[in-house]
């Protein structure tokens, strides 16, 4: 360990990965001593084994104090614990990070030395930052007896004094994220403080995400962009932080304009460029401008903290990632280290020996369970199970499931009941293809819920499969100008993902149950995937009157979904779609011959039976989605 003088570097956290490692790999022996901060990842609580707790297990083994939030409160919120805890720990000085930045290894000693060195020529009161981030030289802009001085720096990489926190105070919990640093560096600058930039100083650290826009032809020749110079490259940052910084700027320059108006012009011009380019060649677009005028307009009224969940919603609908989709973009692949397969079932023994026989024929090469949730059988499954003769192939067990009927109760138990860390889901009555498992495995890597393909042909009699067409495999499930959802036949959710949102609704016993958990899922900030591959073959009613009971249930559990997603920007069904199935069901009538209608009478017959159900759920759940 160097000479650091009293140095405690405060890491703030969340869902980190392996980066966090090597964050503190970079500065742990040049301080006397690391605090890490988690501001309440959600794995921490879906899944306390997982692999978050391994990462900051690592860092504890390697020397770092590590703090747990419990829920998100901003980074504002963790560096402060972490800062109170350092100076209540004795520091005399205390360096900031974000959770992926790597220094030098020389970097607080040159911290140091130019705290001296500033001190010789009477500068006491001060704050430190970096002259270079990723190799790029960072903002700055005067000099003060012959020392440059930093433009809004950053927060990661910064030194602070214990004297500089007693006179400024704390960061300012209700900006949340973005800007947190700035409103402290003006509030410091209003007490004659200055931000020093320390020449030979370089931090590595991830600013925003590249991003390449392609000229369109009609403008190359003007621009003058040939060739390769047909690209534009940037940088540009997560849709759902242009409501932070819109909202954050603009109480910033409510509050500063008079004694900072130059750095308000600077700001101004800076932030129109970068936000402003993201906003017209970005990717998002639609969602970044949602997100900035929802930002100003939170600006002018005066509003702080967490962007308001309907916000957001609002926003994913716009075709918007969310905070942890970002995340889990920039991050390594997730693994499960094992997979659990979750099977609902009720009167299926004379069904379900066609599934187990397709799961038997995964080309997934790594071993997993299968969960049979008997939800009150009476055709002697759970004998047919535990006699299986592929009952030690498959690490199959019987699970009763008989406490409360319904698929989401069902599914419920078997998931709480999993040993894998990746838990997928299909039903007893229909067939995985040979790389079903293999795909959603793939998938989920990158996601917190995926969906997989379905097809009608292998299970059902060509007459059938056409009563009830289904979207495309490649074509992922969605409501469109919403979210994302996912079909339960066919899904994988990730354990802590399936806890932190207290799994499926068991009020939802009309279907809809699945696209019901995706939703919470994405309002938390998850993401939804699709896995075309992922192939399952889906069993179909094989009678008219099943194919009309079933489609009414489903009308009924769309408009449920309805009303409790309403509020968060699930738009109604357009009169003219009513007005489309109206002209549907009168022109193709089953009554007339089929040489005339060309539908047959079972496709009609689903379409009535949910315009039926909708007709009944909008007056049982009082509100029109017909």
């Amino acid at each position: 360990m160097t000479d650091s003088c009293g140095v405690v570097a405060v890491i703030s956290s969340y869902e980190p990965d392996a980066g966090l490692v090597a964050t503190v790999d970079s500065v742990i022996g040049q301080v006397d001593r690391v605090v890490i901060v988690d501001d309440g990842s959600p794995s921490l609580i879906g899944d306390p084994a997982g692999t978050v707790r391994a990462v900051l297990d690592r860092c504890a083994e390697v020397g770092a104090t590590v703090l747990e939030s419990g829920d998100n409160r901003g980074i504002a919120s963790a560096l402060n614990r972490g800062v109170t805890n350092a100076l209540d720990g004795g520091a005399d000085l205390i360096l900031t990070l974000d959770q992926d930045t790597v220094l030098d290894v020389d970097y607080v000693q040159r911290m140091v030395a130019h705290r001296e060195l500033a001190a010789s020529v009477g500068i006491t009161d001060m704050m430190l930052a970096p002259s270079e981030i990723n190799g790029e030289v960072a903002p700055f802009w005067f000099a003060h007896r012959g020392l440059t001085l930093a433009f809004e720096p950053l927060q990661s990489g910064m030194l602070f004094s214990r004297r500089l926190f007693e006179l400024i105070g704390l960061f300012e919990e209700g900006l949340f994220i973005d800007c947190v640093e700035t409103e402290f560096y003006l509030r410091a600058r209003a007490r004659g403080v200055h931000a020093l930039i320390v020449p030979g100083t370089c931090i590595h650290h991830r600013l925003g995400h590249p991003a390449i826009w392609t000229v369109p032809r009609p403008l190359r020749w003007a621009l003058g962009r040939r060739g390769s110079g047909a690209t534009v490259e940037f940088t540009e940052d997560a849709p759902f932080r242009h409501y932070y910084i819109a909202r954050n700027r603009l109480v910033l320059y409510r509050r500063y304009a008079r004694t900072e108006p130059l750095w308000c012009a600077v700001s101004i011009a800076k932030d129109t460029l970068s936000r402003g380019r993201a906003m017209l060649i970005g990717s998002h677009r639609v969602s970044r401008i949602y997100l900035t005028a929802s930002g100003f307009r939170a600006g002018i009224k005066g509003d702080t903290g967490r962007i308001p969940a309907r916000t957001l919603a609002r926003s994913r609908g716009r075709g918007v990632s969310h905070p942890s989709e970002e995340r889990r973009a920039r991050h390594a692949r997730r693994r499960p280290r094992a997979v659990s397969v979750v099977i609902p079932a009720r009167n299926a023994r004379n069904l379900i020996d066609r599934q187990l026989e397709a799961l038997a024929t995964q080309d997934y090469p790594a071993g997993f369970e299968v969960l049979i949730c008997d939800n009150g059988s009476r055709d002697g499954l759970r004998r047919h199970i535990e006699t299986h003769r592929l009952r030690e192939k498959l690490q199959m067990k019987w699970l009763d499931a008989s406490e409360r009927a319904g698929t989401s109760f069902a599914r419920n138990v078997g998931s709480r009941a999993a040993a894998g860390d990746l838990i997928v889901y299909c039903d007893a009555d229909d067939m995985v293809h040979p790389q079903w498992l293999r795909h959603m495995v793939e998938t989920a890597g990158f996601h917190n819920v995926v969906s997989g393909g379905v097809e009608t042909t292998s299970l059902n009699a060509p007459e059938v499969a056409s009563w009830r067409p289904m979207p495309d495999a490649e074509e992922p499930f969605e409501f469109p100008g919403f979210m994302n959802v996912v079909s339960g036949c066919n899904m994988a959710c990730w354990r802590d993902d399936f806890m932190a949102v207290g799994g499926f609704d068991e009020t939802y016993v009309s279907g809809y149950e699945d696209a019901d958990f995706a939703l919470r899922v994405q309002l938390r900030g998850g993401t939804v995937g699709h896995a075309p591959e992922a192939l399952v073959g889906y069993r179909l009613r094989e009678t008219l009157r099943g194919t009309f009971s079933q489609s009414a249930q489903y009308g009924l559990g769309n408009v449920q979904l309805y009303a409790d997603y309403r509020d968060y920007g699930m738009p109604r069904r357009p009169v003219i779609a009513l007005l489309d199935v109206l002209l549907y069901l009168t022109l193709r009538n089953p009554l007339l011959p089929e040489v005339v209608t060309r539908v047959p009478a079972g496709r009609w017959l689903f379409q009535a039976g949910h315009l039926l159900g909708r007709i009944k759920g909008s007056v049982r759940y009082g509100c029109f989605y017909v």
